[in-house]
């Protein structure tokens, strides 16, 4: 397969999503550029719009009821923008997801790679129905009041509903739906830039993942002909070494690869966590001083929803933690005895090599895994017992 061919059949959905919010690394200049400004004047109006709320009708439960909503536009920011200002970084790893996928390889290679491009799709669709189905909850809150009166009418007519709390400053009636169709594409730029960037990081992560479990394989198929009784065993002992030698060559590849990603992603995730932090906590503290109702509900899904995003983006790091063990595990079990020395000695040298893995960070000091997601729902309830009793 050619380039073109491999970009086209593995990275579709990443291509189609990344160029409808503009952070695709090759396309057009000029398309991408009014993509992401587009954008920015729709998510800028937003913040200055739920700020403007919290300066001017100031209290304690607007601000609370506001910061969810200013956290999720500041992270559609943050998620953008870490693309863009990474561009040269992320077009080097997508180039080398392409050029792995185009060079020769065993059909036992070839295997893996396909086996973690099934499990990338699965996540991406359960990802994207995720983001989606958020997404499209929030655009249909200005349907409920009409839908309710005509299930359930009362004496008069229920009043109009918006996507989220804002004020623009006008007179809200008078100007509804034009503020509500500013909030509905605020809404599909969300889901966009929430799919577009993280169906992108789960294939970057579960390609680092199937490299280095293709390292392990070589490792252990390295040594399945070396044999003391065999009579061309000086030969075989030569071409072991060889193996070996490819084989350390790939792991030293996977993990610069994993830096690459680390780098790339290092202060993104940093600062995701945070704002996540801050979401929980206000969430947290919004529903416990809420009456039972839409808005209740509503908090509620979106507790779930933010639930579903931390987990997404600590069990990526997981991934790479539980490859990085598999690898190890499957080099301790290879036929290593059966080597000359100094081949032997490679394979020490590799297993100490495995007890420092390359992991994700957020900003070099929080590593994601499924530790760190506890933790932060425990950071999360810790600032929230703090804020309410208060």
């Amino acid at each position: 397969m050619n380039w073109r061919t491999v970009e086209d059949q593995y990275l579709r959905d990443n291509k189609f999503f990344a160029q409808l919010v503009g952070v695709w690394p090759d396309q057009k200049r000029y398309a991408k550029l009014s993509i992401r400004l587009v954008i920015f004047v729709v998510v800028t109006v937003a913040i200055i719009t739920e700020v403007s709320r919290v300066v001017i009708f100031y209290s304690t439960d607007v601000l609370l009821d506001q910061v969810v909503y200013l956290d999720i536009a500041i992270i559609v920011l943050v998620k953008q923008y870490n693309y863009i200002l990474n561009e040269k970084k992320l077009k080097e790893i997508i180039s080398e997801i392409v050029a792995d996928r185009v060079i020769e390889r065993p059909k036992e290679e070839l295997e893996i790679l396909d086996t973690y491009y099934k499990k990338a799709i699965i996540f991406c669709s359960i990802y994207k129905a995720s983001i989606s189905s958020s997404a499209l909850m929030f655009i249909f809150i200005p349907a409920i009041p009409p839908i309710l009166n005509v299930i359930a009418p009362l004496n008069e007519s229920r009043g109009r509903e918006f996507v989220y709390p804002a004020y623009y400053f006008v007179d809200e009636q008078r100007y509804y739906y034009l503020i509500l169709a500013h909030m509905i594409s605020m809404a599909l730029v969300l889901a966009a830039v929430y799919i577009a960037c993280d169906i992108n990081l789960i294939h970057i992560i579960h390609h680092g993942c199937a490299l280095l479990t293709i390292c392990g394989y070589r490792f252990k198929h390295a040594m399945v002909d070396a044999n003391f009784r065999d009579e061309k065993y000086d030969i075989l002992t030569r071409k072991t070494y060889a193996k070996v030698c490819r084989s350390i060559e790939a792991h030293k590849k996977a993990v610069e690869y994993v830096g690459k990603i680390d780098a790339c992603y290092v202060h993104y995730f940093f600062l995701l966590l945070g704002l996540i932090i801050i979401a929980f906590t206000s969430t947290f503290v919004r529903i416990s001083t809420m009456e039972v109702g839409s808005r209740y509900f509503i908090f509620c899904a979106f507790t779930v929803s933010q639930l579903v995003h931390l987990l997404f983006v600590m069990i990526m790091g997981q991934f790479m933690v539980n490859s990085n063990n598999e690898i190890f595990r499957t080099i301790y079990e290879a036929k290593w005895y059966n080597g000359s020395s100094r081949t032997q000695l490679l394979y020490v040298l590799v297993l100490r090599k495995c007890l420092n893995p390359p992991v994700l960070t957020g900003g070099k000091l929080i590593p994601l895994n499924l530790y760190s997601f506890v933790q932060v729902l425990k950071a999360s309830f810790s600032y929230y017992t703090v804020f309410s009793s208060k």
